[in-house]
């Protein structure tokens, strides 16, 4: 689901995994109803599918939202 801009809290920069994303996503190509038309894709486009994930927090225990996080485990204790 697309947020505005404002709205995004997190954004984590999967760029450097994108092409393990890309074929994690082929093992599950029965279960993606427009796989064929992912195949058929640029690398560029696939980097920009799968490169940065955004993030809209409800409520965020972080940073109140004062800045965008980059790690969705941030604040959590290990």
């Amino acid at each position: 689901m697309p947020w505005p801009d404002w709205a995004i809290t997190t954004v984590v920069d999967t760029d450097s995994v994108a092409d393990i994303v890309w074929r994690a996503v082929q093992c599950h190509a029965s279960q993606i109803a427009a796989f064929d038309r992912l195949k058929s894709l640029s690398d560029a486009q696939l980097r920009a599918l799968w490169g940065p994930q955004y993030f809209y927090r409800v409520f965020s225990t972080v940073n109140g939202g004062r800045i965008r996080e980059t790690d969705l485990f941030e604040g959590i204790p290990r």
